[in-house]
């Protein structure tokens, strides 16, 4: 099996989802991931996407072509090696941190830096502005071991550093 990563930046407006994804379906890939989202007028897609066939980045690229020029559309695409896709990473608990206070710069740079020092990964990040509140909204892994009471005091000092209000509260999960 080859597995692929796929981006596509462009203009938001409707059909870019059906225009891609009919090429995937005619190409015969199936979609194993996918995070799709507008941002002010930009429209973001990024796919993991998997085939039995041989093929090649530069020949999937080049079935986007047609799509890539009606849409407008930056795409991108590149193979991920089977050693990184085969191996399951062993993840420890997993949170939800919400930061919220006035715009200022260095907000995600702080609170990214403060979780990549404790070794914690960022498996998804939101931000949003309105004129009175910035927003940053993440989900967030632990490293097998690290607990919530191992980053509280550093939280606390970003709170005070920033003047923001942080947020954290640990995604329970539903064994099966």
């Amino acid at each position: 099996m080859r597995q692929f990563v796929l981006t596509a930046v462009g203009e938001d407006r409707p059909g870019i989802v059906a225009d891609l994804t009919k090429v995937l379906y005619e190409e015969g890939f199936n979609i194993e991931d996918s995070a799709m989202t507008r941002l002010n007028n930009e429209f973001a897609v990024m796919l993991i996407v998997t085939t039995e066939k041989d093929i090649t980045e530069e020949e999937l690229k080049k079935s986007f072509t047609e799509v890539a020029k009606r849409r407008n559309l930056l795409i991108n695409i590149r193979e991920i090696p089977e050693e990184i896709y085969a191996g399951k990473k062993e993840v420890g608990d997993i949170y939800n941190i919400v930061v919220y206070g006035a715009d200022k710069p260095g907000i995600v740079y702080k609170v990214a830096k403060l979780l990549a020092d404790k070794n914690i990964n960022i498996a998804d990040l939101r931000t949003e502005k309105t004129p009175e509140l910035y927003v940053l909204i993440s989900q967030v892994e632990f490293p097998a071991g690290l607990k919530e009471d191992d980053i509280l005091g550093d939280i606390e000092k970003l709170k005070e550093e920033l003047n923001i209000d942080i947020s954290i509260e640990k995604v329970e999960s539903v064994e099966m």
